[in-house]
C-alpha cells in the first residue's frame, strides 16, 4: 500500500520559491531561524518541499520575509489547496503518490493542455475504452485491480462537469483515432463521446492529421496543468511505462507550452477535426 505523500508539486514549489526569497535577501538558513523560530534543519527541509505547511505558518514565514502581493496570496492559496482531502485520496491503495498529485492538480486547475499520440485522453474516455487499455497494459499481478484504475479514471472525469470547470484544449494525433481499443463497438462508442464532450463550451478538440506535412514536434504525450488564472503554478506531467514524469522547472514548463502551441497552430481546426472523427466512426 502506498503511503499518503509527503512531497508534492504544490510544496515543492511553495518551498522552491521560499529558498529564492531567502538568497535574494542574502540570508542564510542559520540567520532566518532565530526570526522564524525553527532550526535550519526544519526550514530546509520545507525548502526541500518534504513538510507540509499550515496556511498560518507559511503566512508567518512570508510576514517575517516581507513578501507582498501578489506572491503572498499565491503561496497561501496553494498552501490551502494542499491541505484538501480530496476524493483521489480513496484510491491511495492502488495508486502511487504522483497520480493522486496529479489528480490534486487537475482537481485545482484553471486551464489544461493536453498532446496525446497513442490514446483518447483519460478525460474523454469512456469506462470501457479504459478497461480495455488496463486489461492489455497493466502487469498480470496488477489485472485484479484495473476496476480499481477504471474507477479512478471516470471520478477524474467529474472536473468537466463541474461549474466552474477548467479550460481544456486537446491535440490528439490522427493514429490514435484508428487505434481500435475494445472491438469495434467500444471504439465507436468512444469516439462519438469524444465527439460530445468536445462541444462543450470550455472544451477544444484538434486533430493532428496524418496529411500534416509540418512536424510539431509532439514526440511524447503530455498534459500542462496551470493553477491559477493568471497562473501561480505549471507543471508538465508525462506519461511513461511506469508512472508519471513530472516537470515543474520554468524554462522546461515554457518549452512544453511551446511544443503545444506550434502543435495546436498546424493540426485541423475543430471543425475539421470533428469531421474526421465522423469519418472514421463511418468506417468502422
Amino acid at each position: 500500500m502506498w503511503m499518503e505523500p509527503v512531497s508534492s508539486t504544490r510544496l515543492r514549489h511553495i518551498g522552491r520559491t521560499l529558498r529564492k526569497i531567502r538568497e535574494d535577501r542574502g540570508k542564510t538558513l542559520s540567520a532566518v531561524r532565530r526570526h522564524l523560530d525553527r532550526s535550519p534543519a526544519s526550514l530546509s527541509t520545507i525548502e526541500n518541499g518534504l513538510q507540509p505547511l499550515r496556511p498560518r505558518d507559511l503566512k508567518y514565514i512570508l510576514y517575517e520575509y516581507g513578501v507582498a502581493e501578489p506572491l503572498f496570496g499565491d503561496l497561501v492559496t496553494l498552501a490551502e489547496q494542499q491541505r484538501h482531502k480530496g476524493w483521489w485520496l480513496g484510491f491511495k491503495d492502488v495508486l502511487p503518490p504522483s497520480a493522486l498529485d496529479y489528480a490534486s492538480l487537475e482537481n485545482d486547475a484553471a486551464a489544461i493542455d493536453i498532446a496525446e499520440m497513442a490514446f483518447i485522453p483519460g478525460l474523454f474516455q469512456t469506462a470501457d475504452y479504459t478497461r480495455a487499455i488496463m486489461q492489455s497494459g497493466l502487469p498480470e499481478h496488477q489485472l485484479a485491480q484495473a476496476e480499481r484504475y477504471v474507477a479512478f479514471r471516470m471520478a477524474r472525469q467529474r472536473i468537466i462537469r463541474k461549474p466552474d470547470p477548467p479550460r481544456l484544449r486537446l491535440i490528439i494525433d490522427e493514429a490514435a483515432l484508428h487505434r481500435t481499443r475494445g472491438g469495434p463497438e467500444v471504439m465507436r462508442a468512444q469516439l462519438i463521446r469524444l465527439i460530445e464532450e468536445s462541444q462543450r463550451d470550455h472544451v477544444a478538440l484538434r486533430v493532428l492529421p496524418f496529411s500534416s506535412v509540418a512536424d510539431p514536434g509532439l514526440v511524447v504525450p503530455f498534459q500542462l496543468l496551470d493553477i491559477g488564472d493568471p497562473a501561480i503554478l505549471s507543471a508538465v506531467f508525462t506519461d511513461h511505462l511506469t508512472g508519471l514524469w513530472i516537470v515543474e522547472d520554468d524554462a522546461a514548463v515554457r518549452r512544453y507550452r511551446e511544443r503545444f502551441e506550434c502543435g495546436w497552430s498546424v493540426a485541423l481546426p475543430e471543425t475539421g477535426s470533428r469531421e474526421l472523427i465522423h469519418q472514421i466512426i463511418s468506417e468502422l
